[in-house]
């Protein structure tokens, strides 16, 4: 089974979507920041969500969502981008290690694959197509990311 979650910071504001890229656009964009997590597993569902509420989210200063459709369609666009399979993921095997490491022998679910992507969410006006090209550009490193554009 496929669970997809987002992990955000609470009351999280826009900031100037400039300091992402190499040369500023000074065009008044604004960018949100968040990560997607897909989990490919085995097992009781419940079991995941609590291991995810558990491990991955600070709920003093994040977040959780479950699926991984936006809430918020006022965006520009979104850019989701994550590493290419066989690239050196830290968090991935972070995550990976703890879970593995867990004592834990009766274990309601489990983990077969792990997929972490980044989320930049650009809000403001201008040629979507234009600023794809370039935010795609300045962020997105072909040699080891994937990336999608919606």
């Amino acid at each position: 089974m496929n669970f997809t979650c987002e992990v955000s910071r609470k009351n999280q504001h826009a900031g100037d979507a400039d300091a992402l890229l190499y040369t500023p656009l000074k065009a008044g964009l604004t960018s949100k920041h968040s990560r997607i997590y897909h989990f490919d597993f085995e097992g009781d569902v419940a079991a995941l969500r609590g291991f995810v509420q558990d491990v991955l989210v600070d709920e003093v200063s994040q977040e959780l969502r479950e699926g991984g459709e936006t809430t918020d369609h006022s965006a520009l666009f979104h850019l989701d981008y994550g590493m290419k399979p066989g690239a050196l993921d830290l968090e991935k095997e972070a995550i990976m290690q703890y879970y593995r490491s867990r004592n834990t022998t009766d274990d309601a679910f489990q983990l077969n694959k792990l997929e972490i992507s980044q989320r930049v969410s650009i809000f403001g006006s201008g040629d979507k197509e234009v600023l794809v090209g370039k935010f795609v550009k300045d962020i997105v490193n072909p040699a080891i990311h994937k990336h999608s554009v919606f």
